[in-house]
């Protein structure tokens, strides 16, 4: 413990620029998050659920608890909660009549996209920028940085 009362953690990558930088990026998603929540008046879990269904197209309400790692029946909490604001309909499966298919309102994807156009149009110059060597080399580091935090949701238990 430090003089100042507060506590002092040795932390992997303590002066690693590399793993500063990381450390920022996921202290910054979280504060988007917080705030693009607030602006469509939902919860953070329900943001998650709303990115799947923007980016992945409609699913099933078992489909996205998988994505969410929650149960189904949280995940027809959130179905609920987000046809409540407004944000998705439920709609039949095309194919199979057991299934309904959850799916974004076109009004909510246009203000989540209006909302996140300068962050998404600014990483991707920055990407476009990159050599084709560069590109490889930070596609390989990000897919093991994605592995690692899959590897680590997966271990701890769900709360």
């Amino acid at each position: 413990m430090t003089s100042a009362g507060s506590w002092q953690v040795d932390s992997p990558g303590v002066g690693n620029s590399v793993m500063e930088r990381l450390q920022e990026v996921g202290t910054l998603t979280r504060v988007i998050e917080k705030r693009l929540s607030g602006t469509l008046g939902i919860n953070s879990t329900d943001l998650s659920a709303m990115e799947h269904l923007t980016s992945e197209g409609p699913l099933t309400a078992k489909e996205l608890a998988d994505r969410l790692r929650v149960s189904t029946a949280a995940s027809t909490h959130i179905v609920d909660r987000l046809e409540k604001a407004g944000h998705i309909i439920r709609k039949p499966h095309a194919t199979d009549r057991r299934k309904v298919l959850v799916e974004p309102v076109q009004e909510s994807m246009a203000k989540i996209f209006e909302q996140l156009h300068p962050l998404l149009s600014g990483v991707e110059s920055l990407v476009e920028a990159l050599s084709p060597g560069d590109r490889d080399v930070v596609e390989n580091f990000l897919t093991g940085v994605v592995r690692i935090y899959t590897d680590t949701a997966d271990s701890l238990p769900e709360g």
